[in-house]
C-alpha cells in the first residue's frame, strides 16, 4: 500500500476516496492574462468561496482534490489549501515547481538543473517556507506551446531528478498539441519510470491515436477539462473515454476538470468541482460503462497515480 502526501500529512492512498487529480483551489493568472476582465475571471483567491464550492464535491461523494498550482507567481497559497482541507476534513494534495515559460521569473535563467532540483527537493522534504506544508506531487510542469523551450526543458529535468530523490509523481501541462510526447522523452532520458507521470490536458488534443500512444508508453492519460458547460465538449470527452476503454487502456486514464476561473464555479454559473461525479459519471453510465469501470477512473487510478513509498521522509 502506497502513501500520499497531503497538506495535513501522509495518508494511505486508499484513504483518499474519489480524487480530482488536476484542479486549482487557489490560483492567480493575472501576471500573464493581464486585462481587467480576464484578471478577475482567472483569480481564485477567496478561501471562503473555495470552501463552499469544494463542499459540493464532498457532498457528492468526493474525497480528495489535487491543486496543481505550482508557485507564488501562479498564485499558489499553501496556507489557504490547509485551511480548506481542515474546514471540510477533506484531503488536499499540493503541487510544486514552475508552471511554464510565460510564468517563469528571471531567476530561472540564472539557475542550473541542479539548482532547481535542490529547491524542489528542499520543499518536498522540509515543507513550504518553514510552514511544514509539503507538496504531494511535482507539477503541473508545462510547455507554453507545441515544443519545449530550453528553460522548460531545464525545469522538466529538475522535476525528473526531484522525483527520483523523493518519489513524488510528476504531473504535466501539455495542452492542445503532442508536446506531451516530447516531455516524456526528456523524462525517459532522466530515467523516470513513465508509470509515475501524468500527461495533462490530453483531451485538448482530439486524437485517440495520440491518447493511445501516451498510454502505451506507460504514462497516465489525463482528460481534465471536463466541466459540463458545452454539450458538444463534454460529449466529445465521453467519446474519448469510450474509445480509450475500447482500446484497452482504461487502467491508464484519469479524469478531472481543471477548475481555474471564477466562471467555472457553481456560484458564478459554472458546473463546479462536483460535476465529474454528478454529471459526467452518469453520462458514462448511460453510454455503457459500469460502476466498476467508473470507480476505477475516479478512485483507483488517481490513487495509484499519486501514491509513493514515502521516501521523502
Amino acid at each position: 500500500m502506497g502513501l500520499v502526501q497531503t497538506v495535513r500529512g501522509k495518508v494511505p492512498s486508499e484513504d483518499l476516496g474519489v480524487v480530482l487529480p488536476h484542479e486549482h483551489l487557489q490560483i492567480d493568472l493575472v501576471s500573464v492574462f493581464g486585462t481587467q476582465l480576464l484578471a478577475f475571471d482567472f483569480q481564485l483567491t477567496n478561501v471562503e468561496l473555495a470552501i463552499r464550492e469544494v463542499k459540493d464535491f464532498i457532498v457528492a461523494g468526493g474525497g480528495c482534490i489535487v491543486d496543481v498550482t505550482t508557485d507564488s507567481r501562479m498564485g499558489r497559497n499553501p496556507a489557504a489549501l490547509l485551511e480548506i482541507s481542515k474546514a471540510l476534513d477533506c484531503h488536499v494534495v499540493m503541487g510544486c515547481g514552475w508552471y511554464r515559460n510565460s510564468w517563469y521569473g528571471e531567476e530561472i535563467d540564472r539557475m542550473t538543473v541542479g539548482d532547481l532540483t535542490a529547491i524542489l527537493v528542499d520543499e518536498i522534504k522540509m515543507g513550504f517556507d518553514g510552514t511544514g506544508i509539503r507538496p504531494g506531487v511535482i507539477g503541473e510542469i508545462g510547455a507554453d506551446g507545441s515544443y519545449l523551450t530550453a528553460k522548460e526543458e531545464r525545469v522538466l529535468r529538475a522535476a525528473a531528478r526531484a522525483h527520483l530523490e523523493t518519489d513524488l509523481s510528476i504531473t504535466l501541462h501539455a495542452r492542445a498539441s503532442k508536446v506531451g510526447m516530447a516531455q516524456l522523452d526528456v523524462l525517459e532520458e532522466e530515467k523516470v519510470d513513465l508509470r509515475r507521470v501524468i500527461v495533462g490536458h490530453c483531451d485538448t488534443f482530439p486524437d485517440p491515436d495520440f491518447h493511445e500512444a501516451i498510454a502505451k508508453r506507460g504514462a497516465w492519460v489525463e482528460f481534465d477539462t471536463i466541466r459540463g458547460t458545452y454539450e458538444d465538449v463534454y460529449s466529445q470527452r465521453a467519446d474519448f473515454v469510450q474509445e480509450i476503454t475500447r482500446r484497452g487502456y482504461l487502467n491508464r486514464l484519469l479524469l478531472s476538470q481543471d477548475i481555474c476561473a471564477m466562471s467555472h464555479l457553481s456560484a458564478r454559473g459554472g458546473t463546479g468541482y462536483a460535476y465529474l461525479l454528478t454529471g459526467f459519471v452518469p453520462l458514462l453510465h448511460s453510454r455503457g460503462l459500469s460502476q466498476e469501470q467508473t470507480d476505477r477512473l475516479t478512485i483507483l487510478n488517481p490513487q495509484q497515480a499519486l501514491e509513493s513509498v514515502g521516501s521523502a521522509g
